[in-house]
């Protein structure tokens, strides 16, 4: 059975990098985004590769996630790689960089992988197992100045794959202690 890839962020940069190489390989890859524009152009290179689709999401938002896990369920048969890439790059000075802006980076970067997770996990375990892919960055181990909401956002991304690292092979009993 060809293997399938979902990839948010995967209309640019590192996602669209990603949705490349799982394409190489055979996978059948299905990028997000909420360019829709860099999206159908991403969609349109990579069909030519592979099977290929690009579905409109806000990582903002669960039921974009949600509306996407439906739809690799009823058109793929579900997802073997699910990989939580969307972000925002963000920097300046703790005391210059508005709270506002604090809380966008936060409900992308890591509430975003939050959901991202917390949506494909009820998949990922009705299919029998699967990979969870959390996109952080160097910037989650090393915290260089003037970029304190990002590296937080990255650290905590960090954190929470370690947490979750053995979630799919736990059963519910094990996780209520």
């Amino acid at each position: 059975m060809t293997k399938r890839v979902f990839i948010t962020g995967g209309a640019s940069g590192l996602g669209l990098a990603l949705a490349h190489c799982f394409a190489e390989v055979g996978y059948l890859v299905c990028i997000a985004d909420i360019n829709d524009g860099r999206g159908e152009i991403a969609e349109a290179d990579l069909a030519k590769k592979t099977t290929t689709q690009y579905l409109h999401c806000d990582v903002q938002k669960e039921a974009d996630l949600h509306a996407a896990a439906n739809w690799l369920e009823v058109n793929w048969d579900g997802v073997d790689v699910v990989i939580n890439n969307a972000g925002i790059a963000s920097a300046g000075n703790i005391d210059a960089f508005s709270l506002e802006d604090w809380q966008g980076v936060v409900n992308v970067n890591l509430l975003g992988v939050v959901r991202g997770c917390k949506v494909f996990t009820p998949l990922l375990k009705r299919l029998g197992g699967g990979h969870i892919v959390n996109v952080a960055s160097l910037a989650g181990l090393i915290h260089p100045p003037k970029m304190a909401s990002y590296c937080a956002t990255k650290a905590a991304v960090v954190a929470l794959s370690e947490s979750m690292s053995c979630l799919l092979y736990t059963s519910d009993a094990a996780d209520e202690e």
